[in-house]
């Protein structure tokens, strides 16, 4: 296994945060693949006192968790932010993979609608491959594995931010975030020594600040309209209306930051997925409306 490409946080908050350990599996985005994309689906991990507990599981997130040096069959959690497939694709084969690598205990999936739907089709499409897999080897059967804990969008979260999960190693918190028409939602775990917020795919209004008060390090999604058009030059209106008005400008994205008082933001899921907009002018629109150390995110990378 290889050791993660980049460290790159320079906040003593984040620098000194021994116990857990922020890692961008993949800040790509969006449901393409295009000739010169330079990052993979998005997936991000928290790895607490080495418990790893993933975010997303888009395209390619199996395959950075290795390179991560972490292991399947360790994760006992993982919290989907809404079901676009740039963001679900590969969770269910990230739950294969942990259960051929040997686990056998359940595996608590977390997130909005369809989540329950989506792991009942996975199952049932793979099941004669896992059946025969389940008689030829031994394993026990992969069914019992993915759990599905589906969050109710009509429910407490319409209104305030909601209490997920806990352990010993973190505690998981939800909200309701504006994403077009499918339901979404950002996240925000509290470890030992980190306070980590995850914006998902957002844009417009919500409650986005003031679920982020007070975080150590703010992982937003951010999009640059320009680099979009000449990335996807034929893209229609109704496209276009979904860039600008369901994701997050550079501007938009530091005064966020600057509200709730984040001293550590991390760019992700960056639009469009390429190298069009270099890191010093990603840093520089950002700059325009936020103070504090601000960080492009690139696969693999350690914050």
């Amino acid at each position: 296994m290889t050791e993660p490409l980049l460290k790159s946080s320079q906040n003593p908050v984040v620098r000194n945060a021994a116990r857990t350990r922020l890692i961008l599996l993949g800040t790509g985005g969006g449901p393409t693949i295009h000739r010169n994309e330079t990052r993979t689906g998005p997936a991000s991990v928290l790895v607490v006192d080495g418990k790893p507990y993933l975010i997303d599981c888009g395209a390619g997130a199996p395959r950075q968790f290795l390179q991560a040096g972490l292991r399947f069959e360790d994760v006992d959690h993982i919290y989907v932010t809404h079901q676009h497939f740039d963001h679900n694709s590969d969770l269910g084969n990230f739950m294969a993979y942990a259960w051929y690598a040997g686990r056998r205990e359940p595996i608590d999936v977390w997130g909005p609608p369809r989540l329950g739907g989506y792991i009942s089709d996975y199952v049932r499409l793979n099941s004669f491959d896992f059946e025969l897999r389940e008689r030829e080897t031994g394993r026990s059967p992969f069914a019992p594995i993915p759990r599905a804990n589906e969050i109710d969008m009509d429910g407490a979260i319409k209104t305030d931010e909601l209490a997920m999960m806990s352990d010993d190693l973190v505690s998981v918190s939800a909200l309701r975030v504006s994403h077009g028409l499918v339901p979404a939602v950002a996240y925000r775990f509290k470890t030992p020594d980190l306070d980590v917020t995850f914006s998902g795919d957002r844009g417009g209004e919500d409650e986005i600040v003031r679920f982020a008060t007070g975080s150590d390090v703010l992982v937003h999604e951010v999009l640059h309209y320009d680099a979009m058009l000449k990335t996807f030059p034929n893209a229609n209106e109704t496209v276009l209306s979904h860039y600008r008005n369901d994701h997050t400008a550079p501007g938009d994205v530091g005064r966020i930051a600057k509200e709730a008082n984040v001293p550590c933001l991390v760019l992700n899921h960056i639009l469009p997925d390429n190298d069009l907009v270099s890191v010093s002018e990603w840093t520089r629109l950002v700059r325009e409306t936020y103070d504090g150390e601000i960080l492009v995110g690139t696969d693999l990378m350690e914050i």
